[in-house]
């Protein structure tokens, strides 16, 4: 845990799960809990014991309704030094992406601005049917700067723009249908659906899921030919892995594969 138990961090079954703990502050993003988010996914990328990790918001409410304003544009700051702090921000969701572990975001309630970022910065995303998402920072004379990076990526522009540009809110059901989320469900099923996914991503080869993972997002934004050119030798590094080796034969005998990470 954080000093001030903002950001609370569990591991259970292979599965670490990071909560934003400010109910009270619909889960708003100050400096503690930035830096808790950065120091707990550290702490889930570099344990051998975690296989998936659950990112959430405590309190059923809010996932996170984006940066505390009273706390992160008060005047204690000097111009330069908010500057250089939002920069941890931005660090966050670019580790969010480069972590070899599958991240599941679990939404329950409000998401948004700066908690969007964090949403579309996970791999998978379940939200419960009351849930909401938006960036509304253009309501505020602001604009979802950092956001916007990964929003882009996300969605299709025109939907992405039209987001930034109305600030409006959008239900989960709208959510799943422009693939801004996987899945929208009940509030009855939705911790059974969290658990569910959670095991499922749990359950494969870490090393075959950290290669899968990475290979995902490194293409993103190269050309078709860099892209397939940079596949083929990550297939052919997959080849080399004792995994492969396992999963091959745990089909053929018809068990469950024990996989090694290796």
């Amino acid at each position: 845990m954080t000093e001030s138990n903002e950001v609370l961090y569990d591991l259970k079954d292979r599965m670490a799960t990071i909560t934003i703990n400010r109910p009270e502050r619909r889960n708003s993003l100050n400096d503690n809990v930035i830096e808790g988010l950065n120091r707990f996914f550290d702490q889930a990328a570099a344990d051998s014991a975690v296989s998936a990790i659950i990112l959430t918001g405590a309190g059923g409410k809010a996932f996170c309704a984006g940066a505390d304003l009273g706390g992160r544009f008060g005047v204690d700051q000097s111009f330069m030094d908010m500057h250089e702090d939002r920069s941890q921000y931005a660090q966050l969701l670019f580790r969010m992406n480069k972590i070899k572990k599958p991240i599941l975001a679990a939404v329950e309630g409000y998401c948004l601005a700066g908690g969007m970022g964090l949403c579309l910065s996970s791999d998978v995303v379940i939200a419960s049917e009351d849930s909401f998402f938006g960036v509304p920072e253009i309501k505020r004379g602001l604009w979802p700067y950092m956001v916007t990076a990964v929003l882009i990526r996300n969605l299709g522009r025109k939907k992405a723009l039209e987001l930034c540009m109305t600030g409006e809110r959008i239900t989960a059901a709208e959510a799943e249908r422009i693939g801004m989320i996987n899945y929208s469900v009940p509030k009855a099923e939705y911790p059974d659906k969290v658990a569910a996914m959670a095991a499922k991503l749990s359950s494969y080869s870490p090393a075959i899921m950290g290669l899968g993972k990475s290979s995902f997002y490194q293409i993103a934004d190269m050309t078709l030919g860099d892209a397939l050119e940079y596949l083929r030798s990550q297939l052919t590094i997959n080849t080399q892995c004792e995994d492969l080796l396992e999963g091959v034969a745990a089909f053929m005998e018809k068990r469950e594969p024990n996989w090694k990470g290796k």
